[in-house]
């Protein structure tokens, strides 16, 4: 009786029915292949100026799972290696496989490409105004998180567009000489960067700009691959060691953090994120200003078609969810 008992329990955890849904409630090879291909959107989106992972994570519907595998790790080890190793690969892979495809698409269709994505974000807004709104009451004080997350991410746009505008496509230069103060500077860089990729409406790479590790980074990413001289090759893999560690804390942190305001202020904390994504949109539009835009009514009739193709997508996919879960 107690055995059945646990097995109950097991199933009507709310963590892994979390992860369920965000499978599309499937299991085995499905399951992971809809979290692989989650996984590359959200890979896709960390190229997309104004766009960060973790919209996208929200959008797809894997940010709480994903938040709850990485503090509950080794409780669940299994369980959680099974949901985070097909997000891991694919966000690899979307970052990796597509990075010139989404460079070609911006530069050859900016406004819509731009829009598809903030389709995309806007889609998933009656989502989390459902999650925002589940067990409390709305209250006039959930617009302080609401609106001042909303103008970070404005102000981060802001500041991308016009104050630092080209730095992301400078060419890696050489590689730094290794020092101490670089190892601690690489190591605090990543764990505030990657703990920005975390949360929605935070670009990775400003932070890496603000914090002054970006050029280095990019150096470090050339050198890897720089297979015809292996003396550049360890050492850039020398410098990715502290980046890489940084990195890891920096994830392991954020998840912290958001899992203990989803405990103590869980609506609070959805109007937040609801901030950040509606944030965002202003972010992609603002952003858009760095390109050439031709506008045409056939570019427009484009962009329009693209910005509701996205709204749709999102709308559908988390409604999509829903019903798998209920109908488990």
């Amino acid at each position: 009786m107690d055995e059945t008992n646990k097995v109950q329990n097991e199933i009507e955890d709310p963590a892994d029915a979390a992860q369920k849904e965000a499978a599309g409630g499937r299991g085995g090879i499905i399951g992971a292949l809809i979290l692989f291909i989650k996984g590359i959107v959200v890979g896709m989106a960390n190229i997309i100026p104004g766009v960060s992972g973790g919209t996208i994570a929200v959008v797809t519907g894997i940010f709480d799972p994903l938040i709850n595998a990485i503090n509950t790790l080794f409780k669940k080890f299994k369980k959680n290696i099974k949901f985070l190793l097909p997000v891991g690969l694919g966000l690899v892979v979307g970052v990796v496989a597509f990075s010139k495809l989404i460079g070609l698409s911006l530069d050859k269709f900016p406004l819509q490409t731009g829009l598809f994505f903030a389709g995309l974000v806007i889609g998933s807004v009656p989502l989390i105004l459902k999650k925002a709104g589940e067990g409390s009451r709305f209250r006039t004080v959930y617009l302080v998180p609401f609106a001042l997350c909303a103008m970070v991410v404005v102000a981060m746009a802001v500041y991308q567009t016009y104050f630092s505008a080209g730095t992301e496509t400078v060419s890696a230069g050489a590689l730094p000489a290794i020092s101490f103060g670089l190892v601690i500077k690489l190591f605090f860089g990543g764990m505030l960067s990657a703990g920005a990729m975390v949360v929605p409406g935070v670009s990775g790479s400003l932070v890496m700009m603000l914090i002054g590790i970006y050029d280095d980074v990019l150096a470090m990413i050339s050198g890897l691959v720089s297979f015809h001289d292996m003396k550049t090759v360890l050492s850039a893999a020398l410098l990715a060691v502290p980046l890489a560690l940084g990195i890891i804390a920096g994830i392991f942190t954020i998840a912290k953090i958001i899992s203990i305001l989803f405990k103590r202020a869980k609506t609070g904390t959805y109007y937040g994120i609801l901030g950040l994504l509606c944030g965002s949109v202003l972010a992609l539009l603002i952003n858009l200003g760095q390109y050439n835009i031709t506008y045409s009514v056939p570019g427009i009739l484009a962009a329009v078609v693209a910005l509701a193709a996205g709204a749709a997508i999102a709308f559908f996919s988390s409604r999509l969810g829903g019903r798998s879960k209920g109908n488990e």
